[in-house]
């Protein structure tokens, strides 16, 4: 008889700054800890929303949802000041010092209620992430198990600037302690155990010490998850009603679209086709500050709000419907967690790291989509 998976103590600690990570917490917590604890990192705008519908979910596993300040509140800080120059910039770090020692407390807290053995985050690379680590990493040694973050798990840091992780390692260990770490690769700090991945044997990561065991999608096809997503567009889409669609479009934020001719245009000629077939939705990356910032409304296809996570908007497709995207995670999990739909990539955008993204998910079955 073979070794049964290995048990660890309850409750756990999740720390979330997606909407993806989220809900691989919820569907890990649901199968392995019940009345663990998750921090929601607010990097995005409905960081709180996602905290009240986690915690009113009748099926949710954790016991405590927290919401910690990130991003978006240092965001939401900075267009309420009025500073200009040097003195805004000043105004800046002493906001986001401010927030961060906010969340600082926060972890320890939970850290201190929970006394967890391990802690699963999707970005290890954060301050609040590494402070959770450093607490837990004194009841074990290497507490951490991360959770796939997407493309960056398979193809690397879009961004190799290894003078800037100097400085930020001198800068950070200096405010923060020695337990900071500055990383090339995401989800390989020292803490880091395990590595929970959709597929194991292509991450950039190949270090021995840490475990890389694959992430079971059926574990997020169970009805309590479809509860949640049921949950979740009533929360971010109430005049979607039971709409059902054809055809789904999935954007990356629109900066990669820089260098791009005329996206917009394509976009809407796109549209305009598939509408005369198909019911089409439209989703724009969560952190767009406009709702429409490449002005599709109008191209026959329904823009779904920003908020909701494309992983949650497949549960809206039929079968067989069509997914098309621009090199980004959401088309890796389209791929993933609904292997009948059709996925599609746009290829727009001709940055590099777009490029490379384009070639890894071609090799995974997401084709050119015929403009």
């Amino acid at each position: 008889m073979g070794v049964g998976p290995r048990r660890y103590r309850m409750p756990d600690l999740y720390l979330a700054s997606t909407p993806l990570t989220a809900l691989l917490a919820a569907g890990i917590a649901r199968a392995e800890s019940p009345g663990s604890g998750l921090v929601l990192i607010e990097d995005y705008d409905d960081a709180a929303r996602w905290k009240a519908l986690l915690s009113n979910w009748r099926d949710t596993p954790f016991a405590r949802v927290e919401l910690v300040p990130g991003r978006a509140s240092e965001a939401r800080a900075a267009r309420a000041s009025d500073l200009r120059g040097l003195k805004q910039r000043f105004e800046r770090e002493r906001v986001k010092r401010s927030l961060r020692a906010q969340a600082f407390a926060r972890v320890r807290a939970l850290d201190l209620t929970l006394l967890p053995e391990r802690v699963l985050v999707g970005n290890d690379r954060r301050p609040e992430t590494q402070y959770a680590l450093h607490l837990a990493a004194g009841r074990r040694a290497r507490p951490g198990v991360y959770l796939d973050d997407g493309l960056f798990t398979y193809l690397g840091d879009a961004h190799q600037r290894p003078w800037a992780r100097r400085v930020d390692q001198f800068l950070k260990r200096r405010l923060y302690g020695p337990w900071w770490e500055s990383l090339a690769q995401v989800g390989t700090s020292r803490f880091i155990d395990e590595a929970r991945l959709a597929y194991p044997p292509l991450a950039v990561d190949v270090e021995p010490s840490r475990a890389r065991r694959p992430l079971d999608p059926m574990m997020f096809a169970q009805r309590a998850l479809a509860r949640l997503a049921r949950d979740a567009w009533h929360e971010f889409a109430p005049e979607c009603g039971r709409l059902r669609y054809d055809a789904l479009v999935l954007l990356p934020h629109t900066r990669l679209f820089r260098n791009a001719t005329a996206p917009g245009d394509r976009l809407r000629a796109l549209l305009l086709r598939l509408g005369a077939q198909r019911d089409v939705a439209v989703k724009y990356h969560p952190r767009e500050v406009e709702p429409d910032p490449l002005s599709l409304d109008g191209a026959g296809a329904r823009l779904l709000p920003h908020g909701l996570p494309a992983e949650l908007a497949f549960t809206r497709l039929r079968r067989g419907s069509v997914v098309l995207g621009e090199a980004s995670t959401a088309l890796l999990a389209a791929r993933w967690l609904r292997p009948d739909l059709r996925v599609m990539d746009l290829g727009i955008a001709q940055a590099p790291f777009a490029r490379l993204a384009q070639g890894f998910l071609a090799a995974r079955g997401v084709s050119p989509a015929p403009f």
